[in-house]
């Protein structure tokens, strides 16, 4: 049985390395029909100094069993890579020995059971995004919490690794603040868009939930409760919590059921900053979930082990699955 489920995940990635960058591709095999490069959006960048606006592109991953077409949950995905890197179809990224699940990935693991599952791009920081949300806004956390010293640090590895130039602490905060609040507002506008072409895309919108890993997460967290984006549920994993001020906005009616993993030996930005998001939420009597994931790094699959908090034991996905099937 195992052999024949890894036989099934090779055939699947090798039709999704081939499959069409822009028109609609049908999976029926997999339970799912590919749409790439629809337009969710506008963004600002500067990459040259110069102020531009570019377009913002998702992928659609649809069911595609004929019953029940309509009306049915959807999915927002924002993939994760320190504000710097990523994108809606990628190479996955490897770290500590474990092959990192992709949020392209996980749509297709929710297509196939009823979710219309939207992968999105959002402005990364080498293009100098210029977001909207100005650093005097209330609820906005102090500069140092909004870019700790550890997201710093991962600022500059992630820099290097990529080639870019060297920057100083303070040139690197800036930039990585832009990112940041640059990644809400298009989570956000992503949201927007799915609710106002519900029709098209058949979903119900008052049944969408968000969700991505590391900035993705934090992406999620800062556009559902500092934006007050309109999802039933957000599912932040291994999130780098940073932007808005949790202590100010929990606690409102209509903020969204909360699932929060955290791997153990997960990077600082993350174990550092999820423990004080759990206390806020536990303070706020917020409906929240924690789940751990042992063995793994700041990477892991799918089918890693989650330990949850209320004593239950499954799969990352199962837990995901799980979450989503009961707040949606």
């Amino acid at each position: 049985m195992m052999q024949a489920l890894r036989m099934l995940s090779a055939i699947l990635l090798t039709v999704m390395s081939f499959a069409d960058s822009s028109p609609a591709a049908a999976n029926p095999a997999f339970g799912y029909m590919l749409e790439t490069d629809v337009i969710y959006g506008q963004g600002v960048i500067a990459p040259d100094g110069v102020a531009e606006i570019r377009d913002l592109r998702l992928d659609v991953y649809r069911p595609n069993d004929p019953v029940d077409a309509s009306n049915r949950p959807a999915v927002i995905l924002i993939h994760g890579g320190a504000y710097y890197r990523g994108g809606r179809r990628q190479s996955p990224f490897r770290g500590d020995g474990a092959v990192h699940s992709r949020q392209e990935d996980y749509a297709r693991m929710f297509a196939p059971l009823g979710y219309v599952a939207f992968v999105i791009e959002y402005r990364l920081a080498p293009e100098q995004p210029v977001p909207e949300i100005q650093l005097d806004h209330p609820n906005l956390q102090d500069v140092a919490l909004m870019a700790p010293d550890s997201g710093i640090e991962r600022t500059h590895y992630v820099r290097e690794a990529m080639g870019l130039l060297v920057l100083s602490d303070e040139e690197a905060r800036q930039i990585s603040i832009a990112a940041l609040l640059a990644a809400a507002e298009d989570a956000k506008k992503a949201v927007d868009f799915v609710q106002a072409n519900a029709d098209r895309f058949g979903v119900d919108p008052e049944r969408i939930a968000m969700g991505g890993h590391s900035a993705g997460g934090g992406a999620a967290i800062n556009a559902a409760f500092g934006l007050g984006t309109d999802v039933k549920a957000i599912f932040p994993l291994s999130p780098a919590v940073a932007g808005f001020d949790l202590t100010k906005l929990l606690g409102r009616p209509g903020l969204p059921a909360t699932l929060v993993m955290q791997s153990q030996n997960d990077l600082p930005i993350s174990s550092d900053t999820i423990p004080p998001m759990i206390a806020a939420m536990r303070q706020a009597g917020h409906p929240y979930e924690f789940a751990w994931v042992p063995g793994f790094g700041h990477f892991y699959p799918t089918g890693a082990v989650s330990l949850g908090d209320d004593a239950s034991r499954m799969s990352v996905g199962e837990r995901v699955i799980r979450f989503l099937d009961e707040n949606l």
